[in-house]
Order: structure tokens, then sequence, then C-alpha cells
């Protein structure tokens, strides 16, 4: 059984916001959201892994995203497995536990690390593995982009939905699904700042909620 959600927020501009808030990267259904309205507020993969769950739970959910990050599909669009096997190592950025299978370029152990230091014989040179690192950003960006205008048909939405350029890369399978459902609603408008009873935005909208959950990732 889900616990029920106590305390209030944290310090600095949080203290603002008079409701409980709730910090995590992953969320493992331990509070009871059943009946309530929640912000999830964060970015990167942490957002992305916490929304889904959250919104097949909760009452209505409002996302307020910064810094998107590239999204690939999962399971794999097909020949995609294949075309990760051949990114060479350290093409792609960090993956959150749990979120996905890892890929190349996950957490560099201190044995990794010294065997990219100190490449054997026949391996490609400085400037050649650049290259490779390169090519293989910009494939896995643009099969993430057209995975982007497949499963998002509002353009003002997936406007808000792209990242920079040199945002990384990550496998999420439901968190474009999520924000489709009619529960779920991504708030386009920066945040303000926190008012005693929910979120206002520099449009001048305050957006009232029962609690807020911060998506961070691990530092």
């Amino acid at each position: 059984m889900s616990a029920p959600i106590r305390g209030g927020a944290g310090g600095g501009a949080r203290d603002a916001y008079t409701g409980p808030t709730i910090h995590c990267a992953h969320w493992k259904d331990q509070y009871a959201l059943d009946r309530l309205h929640v912000a999830v507020v964060g970015g990167g993969a942490a957002l992305a892994t916490v929304v889904p769950p959250v919104a097949a739970r909760a009452r209505r959910v409002t996302v307020f995203q910064h810094d998107p990050v590239w999204i690939l599909p999962t399971p794999p669009l097909p020949g995609l497995r294949l075309l990760l096997g051949r990114v060479p190592a350290g093409a792609l950025g960090t993956l959150p536990a749990d979120s996905a299978p890892p890929l190349p370029g996950d957490p560099v152990t201190p044995a990794a690390a010294a065997s990219r230091a100190a490449p054997g014989p026949g391996a490609p040179g400085r400037f050649g593995l650049d290259a490779l690192r390169w090519g293989g950003r910009q494939v896995l960006r643009r099969v993430a982009a057209a995975n982007l205008r497949a499963q998002v048909g509002d353009s003002w939405v997936r406007r808000q939905l792209t990242p920079d350029q040199r945002a990384a890369v990550r496998v999420h399978g439901r968190y474009y699904r999520a924000l489709r459902q009619p529960n779920c609603t991504l708030v386009s408008w920066p945040i303000a700042r926190l008012a005693p009873l929910g979120i206002r935005t520099v449009d001048g909208i305050e957006h009232r909620v029962d609690c807020i959950i911060y998506a961070e990732d691990p530092s």
C-alpha cells in the first residue's frame, strides 16, 4: 500500500510553496497520488523517468520541463539495436539506472577509462575516434528527432520537447505517451516563482497543485 504524502518544501525559494514536496530521480509508487493534482518539475532523463508512472496514478499531472533531452524509442526502431552496437564507446551520455538497457557511453569505470587512455595496437587515432563519436551522435539525434515527430503531433508541444543539438540522448519508451494522456499537461512557459498553493509561470498564471515532485538526476 502506498504511503500518504507528508512534509513541506525544502529550503530557499521552495519555502514559498506550503504543500508537500518530493525529490526523486525514479518513481517507485511509494506515495498515494490517486486523488491528487501533481506538478512534476525537472529536466533531462529524470523527468522522462518519473512522469510516466506518476501520470499512470495521479488524478492530474502538470509537467514543468527544463533542459529536454533527445529520446530514442524503446523497444528500438528496426535496425536501431544494430546501429547502437556500432557506435563507439563514449558517443552517448549516461543513462539513469532502471530506465533502459545500457548504451555505449554509460558510466565509465576506472578500468574502462584506463583502457581508453591507452588504446591497443591497431586502435583508431584520436581524430578518427572523435569523428566516429560525432557521426554516431548525429545519426542517433536524427533518429530521436524522427521519434519525436512520430509520437507528438502538436507542433507547439513538439517545439517545447525539442532539445539543443548538443543535448544528451536517452532511451525512454513511455515519456511521450504519458504526455499524450488526457490527465497530463506540459506547460511551455518557464517557472517565475513558487506560490503558497502552487507554481506561477512567467505568463502570470498560477498553477495550483496538491504536491510537487522534483525529478532530479543523481548528482
